[in-house]
C-alpha cells in the first residue's frame, strides 16, 4: 500500500506528505531497520519543503523534513494522526 495514496494531501498545499521509519529516540533509519529495529521503532510524518515549495508547514529535507517531532508506534497511528490533523 503506497503511504501518499493513504495520506491526505496537506492542508495549507495541497501537497503529498510520507511515513518515515525511526528508531524510539527518533533517529532515521532506512525501511530495512523495520526487520530488525534494534533500538524501538517508531514513525514520523514526513513533508518536505522540496517537494512543497512555498507551504508553510513543510521542513527542509537536509534536516529530514519531518512534520513537528512526534513519534508513532505505528504506520497506522501516524496516518490517523496526519489525516484527522491531531
Amino acid at each position: 500500500m503506497e503511504e501518499t495514496k493513504i495520506l491526505k494531501p496537506c492542508p495549507f498545499c495541497g501537497g503529498n506528505a510520507s511515513i518515515s521509519v525511526s528508531d524510539d529516540e527518533g533517529n532515521q533509519r532506512n525501511k530495512e531497520y523495520e526487520n530488525d529495529p534494534w533500538s524501538g521503532l517508531s514513525f514520523k510524518i514526513q513533508h518536505g519543503h522540496e517537494s512543497n515549495k512555498g507551504c508553510p508547514i513543510a521542513n527542509f529535507e537536509e534536516d529530514g523534513g519531518n512534520v513537528g517531532v512526534y513519534l508513532y508506534d505505528s504506520r497506522e497511528e501516524a496516518i490517523e494522526a496526519w489525516n484527522t490533523r491531531l
